[in-house]
């Protein structure tokens, strides 16, 4: 996002809202923050629904398992 654009969110109510695709704000144990990423992947293990993030300008997806309470919102439209 550039430091002129306003994004719009929205408030998930569950994992089911959350798509592959999607660009998401979570909360990470392995930054400080609020991150800003896109989901690359969704899947289901022993403790429920996870996702894979990664930033657009990345070579690599982020670390660990983000789970649906870490994801804070879901930008639905960029304005610039």
């Amino acid at each position: 996002l550039s430091s002129r654009a306003n994004a719009i969110e929205i408030v998930p109510q569950s994992a089911d809202e959350i798509k592959v695709g999607d660009i998401v704000s979570y909360q990470s144990e392995y930054a400080d923050g609020t991150i800003i990423h896109r989901v690359i992947a969704k899947g289901i293990d022993e403790d429920g629904t996870y996702f894979t993030m990664k930033g657009d300008n990345n070579n690599r997806a982020d670390p660990g398992k983000i789970r649906f309470s870490q994801i804070k919102r879901v930008i639905v439209a960029i304005v610039y």
